[in-house]
């Protein structure tokens, strides 16, 4: 019976394997922990207060010069009102939280199941084709950092998220974001695309509208209703459905909206030009460092070529 006792309370190798290896693997996720938690108190005192922010630049003048070095044409950002996150319509903060970051108002700044998620897509399709990114991690690569889709850029992305998480509130972050954002055609901020695109401010937007405005930020120069009102149609379809899912309108409400019957601004049409430089912004963002003095896009174009075809 002692013999039988003795054998019973023997712990197997294996076992005792499992246990240190636990053991281990918790000591090092709170190392991790804490190093992470002296990143972000480092980062939050760096980053700038939200009235700073606000005042904060959103963009650069672009220039694009033909091949003998005239410059064909200069673009720089158009700015709207900076609008209080309480006199946005609810539908275009509901919209935009739906489309870009559903668990906006329950993550820390980084949403655990959207990056699984994004690298799951990444295993399956070869590529990265789903963005795991917050509306934190947005707004922190657009005021610090640049696309670039480096792992070093990505980490402090995070850590910048944490970091303005715990420095302002989500109404502020949202606030922030709806101002900032590039919506297309030289606009930046909700107000700016909305005068753009409607002719009006953002605070009179309806459904339809801001579901047009919310789909932009995926892809500016695809969606922009001037340079192809269909796929901007399209995609404010897909932003009322992604709107239905999360509960925030109704099913009848969702039927209810026609956004191809939206009325936009007079034809300010979108050239080949500003198309040009919605899809080269966030090419120039990776390659350089300069975010104030005016970028010079440089062309293959003759100018005189391009007046005699005018002319002609």
């Amino acid at each position: 019976m002692a013999r039988s006792h003795a054998k019973g309370g023997e712990v197997s190798p294996m076992r005792l394997w499992f246990m240190r290896a636990l053991k281990a693997g918790i000591a090092l996720a709170l190392l991790g922990l804490l190093v992470l938690g002296i990143f972000v108190a480092i980062a939050r005192g760096e980053i700038d207060s939200f009235e700073d922010l606000k005042a904060s630049p959103n963009g650069q003048m672009i220039r694009v010069r033909a091949a003998d070095g005239t410059v064909i044409q200069s673009i720089g950002p158009s700015f709207g009102r900076w609008l209080n996150i309480n006199d946005l319509p609810k539908d275009m903060k509901d919209a935009m939280v739906a489309v870009e970051d559903r668990r906006f108002f329950y993550h820390p700044g980084i949403d655990p199941y959207g990056m699984a998620r994004s690298f799951w897509v990444r295993i399956e399709r070869g590529q990265w084709a789903q963005g795991g990114s917050t509306i934190t991690q947005q707004l922190a690569r657009n005021v610090y950092l640049n696309n670039n889709r480096e792992w070093g850029r990505k980490i402090r992305e995070i850590i910048l998220a944490l970091a303005m998480e715990t420095k302002f509130s989500k109404e502020q972050i949202l606030e922030l974001y709806l101002n900032k954002v590039y919506f297309g055609g030289g606009a930046y901020g909700v107000d700016a695309a909305s005068r753009k695109f409607f002719d009006h401010g953002a605070e009179t937007l309806d459904l339809a509208e801001s579901a047009i405005i919310a789909g932009l930020v995926k892809a500016p120069s695809h969606y922009s209703p001037t340079a192809d009102a269909q796929a901007a149609i399209g995609r404010a379809g897909v932003v009322i459905e992604v709107m239905q899912d999360a509960g925030m309108i109704t099913a009848e409400q969702a039927a209810s909206v026609k956004p191809a019957k939206v009325k936009l601004a007079g034809d300010k049409a979108q050239d080949s030009v500003r198309y040009f430089t919605d899809w080269a912004l966030p090419q120039l963002e990776s390659l350089i460092d300069e975010t104030e003095k005016p970028i010079d896009v440089w062309t293959t174009l003759d100018l005189g070529m391009q007046r005699a075809g005018t002319n002609a």
